[in-house]
């Protein structure tokens, strides 16, 4: 049972984990939360069993369902249960789909487009908010660039302490914080109080299906404090919870994009972890990637 891509597939679709009970080598039970469009909380209970024959287990979920007030739901691909909502996983995850792609990296400005929304401007043709809208570029050019499932957490910021975003990299995370201001960001006291709590509750849940978080990732149209301000605050941060902070400006991400169009199938033989070490990613960052790539011939 791939725990690890099932808590991804629950996590970039907008549950909250809460608890996750191995029973046994073939069944685990998963507290999860979700909310609705008004803010209500949705409990479940999600049984993954391999068992081919009812047994007493299913008690188990009867009884951690009603600890946790919540609604009971089991998957299981050989049998299905009377008095549970039943599923297999195939039509289980199929609720769910694949990674979600709109086709907004395929859009020809997307630095223009990125740039602007970075400044907290509206380009032309385009209708919304645009701090909403940056958030939402920002979330598919990293689901692209990373190949690895994107959550972008929007209004559920309303409900809990929550970071713009989540990517779950190959063996590490990366946090993400959008940030669409007309003359640029300036790191804050209290943005680094913020960043600890949100790095170390993902430690806690999460870093033992997909590592620690690696860095946290600040998106914006351009950065006002000087390098030796933003380093000062990103050794705060790694002092707190040991992570840095990487910085980001918006069509610097679409020009990676856009770069990386070009020959999509290098995306995989990049070590992103080399790129994102860095406190201003740029696109020499991606460029030394690619020349080692091709002179080791690893691709």
């Amino acid at each position: 049972m791939q725990i690890s891509n099932t808590i991804a597939t629950l996590l970039t679709n907008g549950f909250h984990i809460h608890k996750i009970d191995r029973l046994s080598p073939e069944n685990i039970i998963i507290n999860a939360r979700k909310y609705d469009r008004l803010g209500a909380e949705v409990r479940y209970s999600i049984m993954f069993s391999n068992d081919k024959h009812e047994t007493a287990i299913i008690e188990s979920l009867n009884r951690v369902s009603k600890s946790y007030d919540s609604h009971p739901i089991y998957v299981n691909d050989y049998y299905t249960l009377k008095d549970v909502s039943s599923h297999s996983q195939k039509s289980f995850f199929d609720f769910f789909g694949g990674i979600i792609n709109t086709g907004l990296t395929l859009i020809p400005d997307l630095p223009t487009i990125l740039n602007e929304l970075g400044h907290n401007r509206l380009p032309t043709l385009l209708s919304g908010d645009p701090e909403d809208l940056h958030e939402l570029y920002v979330a598919e050019c990293l689901q692209f660039i990373l190949e690895s499932p994107t959550r972008r957490y929007g209004q559920e910021r309303s409900f809990e302490s929550l970071p713009d975003g989540i990517v779950l990299g190959k063996g590490f995370m990366i946090l993400v914080d959008s940030k669409a201001y007309s003359n640029g960001f300036s790191f804050r006291a209290d943005d680094i109080k913020r960043f600890t709590s949100y790095v170390d509750d993902f430690n806690n849940r999460y870093a033992q299906l997909f590592g620690r978080v690696f860095t946290f990732l600040v998106v914006s149209g351009s950065f006002t404090d000087s390098q030796k301000s933003i380093q000062g605050r990103s050794e705060e941060l790694y002092r707190n919870c040991g992570c840095k902070i990487s910085c980001l400006i918006s069509k610097v991400l679409a020009d990676i994009v856009q770069l990386l169009q070009q020959k999509p199938q290098i995306r995989t033989s990049i070590n992103w972890k080399n790129i994102f070490i860095n406190q201003q990613i740029e696109m020499k960052h991606v460029n030394q990637e690619i020349r080692r790539i091709q002179k080791d011939n690893i691709h």
